[in-house]
């Protein structure tokens, strides 16, 4: 009977603790979950959420245009790095001031987004964003045409002797093509695991596979030491996020590669500067680096 009780008493605690537990996360989660249902119905719980997260170093104030049945606009401040959950079965349109013009963006159900930094320091919804607590969120996944991939390969000289290492590497091309073409060794780092199998099934069909690694990681813990190219197709405050790190890590005549946005404070580092167009007439800027003098 005494041990019927004990366990009975244990089996409460455990139940309440649960709960707290739940009703804790659930109080936070509300906080930044948005219901666009225009009848409250226990199925919106359900519907796959589109996110919008803040990597910019300032809050921002955004408006969700009312649609179908909604009653008015809905105006959210979005503080630094929070992510806002919308729960909506149909696009929704937003609209936000980025002290040059007043942007509207379609956000699309289930889909993740951020407002970040474009080359010119002025703030953008970019698709993409990983929504994690626990990791960096570097940027969003935009593949660099294979056209510009092979440019880029070529501006930095790359040759059999190199290893290529590529922050944010996507499907993997632009270290399959340094393996493919001039056989060098690559490694890819990226925090999507869906991706990394991809790259990994893509460097096994291209006959790779023995010359490159995929890391399925946050890159602002890896360790890049053993790389003499890097390439990088990441915004502005994603460099700057990672500059200790290559400053850290990186060796004396490392040359970096980057695709369209310059490493802030390392102009004194710029080897070169070029622009050139894809095949869909879009122009692309790459930039080249080199890690200067020993260390």
């Amino acid at each position: 009977m005494k041990r019927a009780i004990q366990a009975g008493l244990v089996a409460a605690f455990l139940t309440l603790v649960v709960l707290a537990l739940f009703v804790g996360r659930a109080g936070r989660e509300a906080e930044n979950r948005i219901d666009l249902s225009p009848r409250p119905s226990s199925a919106t719980a359900f519907w796959a959420e589109a996110t919008i997260r803040n990597v910019t170093k300032h809050d921002i104030v955004y408006t969700i245009k009312p649609g179908p049945g909604a009653r008015a606009p809905r105006t959210r401040t979005l503080r630094v790095d929070a992510v806002d959950r919308i729960a909506t079965d149909l696009p929704v349109e937003i609209s936000f001031d980025n002290g040059r013009r007043t942007g509207e963006y379609l956000i699309h159900p289930g889909k993740p987004y951020s407002f970040r930094y474009d080359e010119n320091d002025v703030i953008k919804v970019y698709p993409g964003s990983h929504g994690r607590e626990d990791a960096a969120d570097l940027a969003p996944f935009v593949p660099t045409p294979q056209t510009v991939v092979e440019r880029m390969l070529e501006v930095a000289a790359v040759g059999r002797d190199d290893v290529v290492y590529d922050i944010g590497c996507g499907d993997g091309r632009m270290v399959i093509t340094a393996a493919k073409k001039y056989r060098a060794r690559g490694v890819g780092i990226d925090i999507d695991a869906a991706l990394i199998e991809e790259c990994r099934a893509g460097a096994a069909r291209e006959g790779v596979g023995k010359l490159v690694r995929f890391i399925h990681m946050d890159a602002t813990k890896a360790r890049v030491t053993e790389a003499t190219v890097l390439a990088l197709y990441l915004l502005p405050e994603s460099l700057e996020t990672l500059e200790p790190l290559f400053d850290k890590d990186l060796a004396a005549g490392v040359r970096i590669v980057s695709h369209n946005y310059k490493i802030p404070g390392w102009d004194d580092r710029l080897v070169r500067s070029e622009v050139m167009t894809d095949e869909k007439g879009r122009k692309h800027k790459i930039h080249l680096y080199r890690i200067p003098g020993a260390k």
